[in-house]
């Protein structure tokens, strides 16, 4: 039955017509009709936090210590954020119904690169302004300002969705807190010898003028001719294409023809080289080629790096811009010259070329190659385009004199931690990921060319015509070393780079708890017991974590690193700005038209937050993902939403039909509670000497229930407990058990009626404990509007405060052998359900069971009302076959070699249906059959 309609079922059934005359108006005054999620959200989370239910609270079991990984303050939360939140959330409510202390930080992360960038496009989109204009100090002070707002909006949206976090702990990466703790880590991987300056290829954008991590680089795949856009172009720019360039040999007529995807660098070439295995070249080696445009000699030589099944087999060497041919020219001593600028221009190497844009000079070079008879051909190539993922700009290789991180000696020890078992990785699949990079791992550049961030402790002076540096935790200490070995007269300059911002989060475990000063929080709650974030950030921020956490603390951050895969739409593509399907939560849990949905957009590319291209791609997806707007769905529906798919999964694919669903089963808890309610309210509660079959077997039900979810919480397969609550919840208890209780209330029989109300309140209390962590909304809602009623239900602020059933307490109840036996009860009654599909329950019908076994016979009536109310159909006989006489009105489905249903009606119309019915169900399972034989 739809409970949505509950009341109006109710007060037709003859059964439940005294209790609802009775006690509807008095018991049901403080009940409103139906599950309204902005009603009852409206006003718990201030209620959790006015009686401190986030505080830690200390006793002897060991505390869940957990870290949110920081929203960025660029904007606001979207569902990727929401899955986050509500993994940990589950498990922080979980313990603490547990009993255990629970302490869940929260924070905000500065993200220099991000904000710098938003904010500029702000400024540029509002005020027709750069950073420039405005210059550093007002710059910042937009940052600020901007800081303060989004994150006011995002602790909303925390709030919102139930969040319990302690507050009252906090934090924000460019405090001043965290910025001392900061400068020590710095200055002690300094002491170490962990930090060394040097020039080397790092990632340039010329769009930020900065260098980004490798995390901020999302590479374009293309395997073909492809034109995309390019910050800084009008036109867009044709990318998949590789060029064949002849350099002629000295004193000879051949020539060697190499391929390159990067014309653009040819001033910057030092070499030919060619593997020393390659007959085709062999001869060359050691000789020199003609370099047109540089006009000079370069020489061939041989390397064991070289592919030789790339392009020509001949390379050439330009090391100021690539990898791999930095390592061979640093091999054979080789010049390097720098061809392109920060901004992304040809430098003087490029001679007429000079300040051109790098791709608008690419296009000339091949003119000039052309016309001097050097370029033999372009074909398409498929190439990895490395883009900024802030800015889209097309990613340069660039030399720079940076600070770097030694990282080998680190990542081995934060190998061993896996390997040995310190530190758990779930799921274990990402584990040999793990080994794989660690292994591989590169020093990590930890400079930014940023005005937003943490300043480098770093100094430099100048001794004679040499440039010297010095790391200090101040200006003053820099100073005082410096003047006692040169003299007073050295003038000190700060580094004017910030530090990557990876690394002051790096250090979040242990300084959010107050390092490097030795606090009691620090020696109480250090190491953190889980850090759960995407899986997708596994090296650039967890490893980093472990790394930085082993070097400087002595010990593992944490214990536990549970990784959850990428939200996606429920067309499986990953949300983001770029594919125009992000979706925010708050529109998810209050609803939205899909007008209000397009005003959001357009006042975010109004403000520069999202580019036009964004914009018209959200603009799009919104209008085919949500042509009707999104539906209200509320919080509790949206975290079961969330957690309702495998997060272990690569891909977590999001539907919004799902989270509607979900809100619908809010509602039949919400009905069912009601009817608890009428139908027991001021009836003998206890439990009964001699328990009906149904209730034995609904009780069993909830004992298997709890087990099922505290073992699935404890091995962090959320999606398995909230399959278990469901199907309890919604398919058994209600759908099942319920509606046959009314028959045992219209019987009038008071050992039935005890026992149905002793059953059915200890479901529903048990249940909606059970049901806490993951919808505490609803749970903590419905609980204290029981607990008005029912003596039994506690009396407590929240049922964050309550025990949390554990399987101990329920396993008397536990019957395997009883659950079977009603598995096949039930599987009847859906056999039944099947054939009366589409007929009406009004006409007046009449179904017979017969069965050959005398064990069924009187399972079956014993279980009638089960029969009854799961069928809705009211006129239901139990027979032995041997005693069975069949109606010349009806219609005969075996289900099976000991049981035959029987289906009865007067009404040759309803026959013919039920006639039909069970020939489209018999013709269906030949096909299963059938299928099932070629498979």
């Amino acid at each position: 039955m739809n409970l949505l309609r509950l009341n109006d079922r109710l007060r037709s059934s003859t059964c439940c017509k005294y209790y609802f005359n009775r006690y509807s108006s008095q018991v049901l005054s403080d009940f409103p009709a139906t599950y309204k999620s902005k009603d009852v959200e409206h006003n718990w989370y201030n209620i959790w936090e006015k009686n401190k239910c986030f505080t830690v609270k200390n006793n002897e079991k060991e505390a869940l210590k957990m870290l949110l990984p920081p929203p960025n303050i660029t904007g606001t939360l979207h569902l990727g954020h929401a899955l986050t939140v509500t993994i940990q959330d589950i498990l922080a409510r979980w313990h603490r119904m547990r009993g255990f202390p629970v302490m869940w930080i929260p924070g905000f992360d500065h993200a220099g690169i991000a904000t710098q960038m938003i904010i500029e496009k702000h400024l540029l989109k509002t005020k027709n302004m750069t950073k420039y204009d405005v210059g550093k100090e007002q710059f910042l002070s937009y940052i600020w300002e901007w800081k303060d707002q989004k994150e006011n909006t995002i602790k909303s949206q925390l709030k919102a969705l139930g969040a319990s976090l302690d507050w009252s702990r906090e934090y924000f990466t460019m405090s001043k807190d965290h910025n001392s703790a900061v400068i020590e880590a710095f200055v002690t991987l300094n002491e170490r010898n962990l930090l060394y300056r040097k020039k080397d290829l790092i990632n340039w954008s010329p769009t930020l003028r900065s260098t980004i991590s490798d995390i901020e680089v999302e590479h374009l795949y293309i395997n073909e001719k492809t034109r995309l856009e390019v910050p800084g172009y009008k036109k867009k720019i044709t990318f998949g294409e590789i060029a064949y360039i002849a350099y002629p040999v000295e004193d000879s007529k051949d020539e060697i023809v190499v391929a390159t995807t990067r014309p653009e660098t040819l001033f910057g070439d030092v070499a030919i080289a060619v593997h020393p295995d390659d007959e085709r070249y062999a001869k060359y080696i050691g000789q020199r080629v003609w370099h047109t445009l540089r006009e000079t000699y370069i020489p061939v030589i041989s390397d064991s790096l070289v592919d030789s099944n790339f392009g020509t087999g001949a390379v050439k060497i330009t090391p100021a811009h690539d990898h791999l041919d930095y390592v061979v020219a640093t091999n054979h001593q080789l010049d390097i010259i720098e061809v392109i600028d920060e901004y992304g221009n040809i430098t003087d190497a490029g001679k007429n070329f000079k300040n051109l844009p790098r791709f608008i000079a690419r296009e000339k070079i091949l003119n000039e190659l052309s016309n001097r008879g050097l370029l033999k051909k372009i074909c398409d190539h498929k190439m990895s385009i490395p883009r900024c993922s802030r800015s889209s700009d097309v990613i340069e290789y660039m030399l720079k004199e940076q600070w770097f991180i030694k990282c080998k000696d680190m990542a081995q020890k934060a190998l061993q931690a896996v390997h040995q078992g310190h530190l758990k990785i779930v799921p274990a699949t990402h584990e040999q990921l793990w080994y794989d990079w660690l292994n591989n791992i590169r020093d990590w550049c930890v400079s930014r060319q940023l005005w937003w961030g943490h300043c480098i402790p770093a100094y430099y002076f100048t001794v004679g015509d040499k440039t010297e540096w010095i790391v200090a935790r101040t200006k003053n200490d820099a100073q005082f070393a410096v003047q006692n070995k040169y003299g007073p007269d050295i003038k000190l300059y700060q580094d004017q780079d910030l530090l990557d911002t990876w690394f002051s989060s790096a250090i979040l475990p242990f300084s959010v708890l107050g390092w490097p000063k030795k606090t009691a929080d620090l020696e109480n709650y250090y190491p953190l017991t889980l850090m759960e974030t995407g899986y997708d950030i596994l090296f650039f921020w967890v490893a980093k974590m472990v790394m930085l956490g082993l070097e400087l603390t002595n010990q593992l951050p944490f214990n536990e690193v549970l990784l959850h895969g990428i939200l996606c739409d429920a067309y499986g593509k990953k949300m983001s700005k770029t594919m125009g399907n992000i979706v925010s939560p708050e529109n998810v849990i209050n609803g939205i038209s899909l007008n209000e949905l397009t005003r959001q957009m357009k006042e975010n590319c109004n403000t520069g937050v999202l580019s036009q291209t964004e914009y018209q791609r959200m603009l799009s997806g919104n209008n085919k993902m949500f042509p009707n707007g999104i539906p209200e769905c509320g919080a509790d529906a949206l975290r079961m939403t969330l957690c309702s798919h495998n997060i272990k999964n690569e891909k977590i694919n999001f539907d919004i039909m799902e989270c509607q669903t979900n809100k619908f089963f809010c509602n039949k808890i919400w009905q069912a509670s009601k009817y608890v309610l009428i139908m027991t309210d001021g009836k003998l509660y206890r439990e009964p000497n001699g328990m009906t079959i149904i209730d034995r077997w609904i009780l069993s039900r909830l004992s298997a229930l709890i087990a099922t979810v505290n073992d699935a919480f404890l091995q962090r397969d959320f999606h398995k407990s909230i399959a278990s609550l469901k199907r309890f919840l919604y398919y058994e208890f209600c759908d099942f058990y319920l509606e046959a209780t009314k028959w045992g209330f219209k019987s009038e029989n008071s050992d039935i009626i005890t026992s149905h109300t002793y059953s059915l309140r200890k479901c529903l209390e048990v249940s909606l404990r059970t049901l806490a962590p993951v919808m505490p909304y609803l749970a903590d809602d419905l609980y204290k509007r029981l607990s008005k009623t029912f003596p039994e239900f506690l009396s407590l602020p929240s049922l964050m405060e309550a025990p949390y059933p554990v399987p101990e307490e329920f396993n008397k109840w536990r019957d395997t052998t009883l659950d079977r036996k009603i598995l096949e009860v039930l599987n009847i009654i859906l056999e039944i359900r099947s054939v009366m599909a589409a007929i009406s329950r009004k006409l007046h019908q009449e179904v017979h069971i017969t069965t050959k076994n005398y064990d069924d016979f009187n399972l079956y009536n014993e279980t009638i009302n089960l029969f009854k109310g799961g069928s809705k159909i009211g006129n239901i006989c139990i027979f032995l076959e041997s005693e069975y006489t069949e109606n010349s009105n009806s219609i005969c489905y075996p289900v099976s070699s000991d049981c035959t249903l029987f289906f009865i009606t007067e009404d040759a119309t309803v026959l013919a249906q039920i006639k039909k019915n069970l020939d489209n169900k018999m013709s269906k399972q030949k096909q299963n059959v059938k299928l099932h034989k070629q498979i």
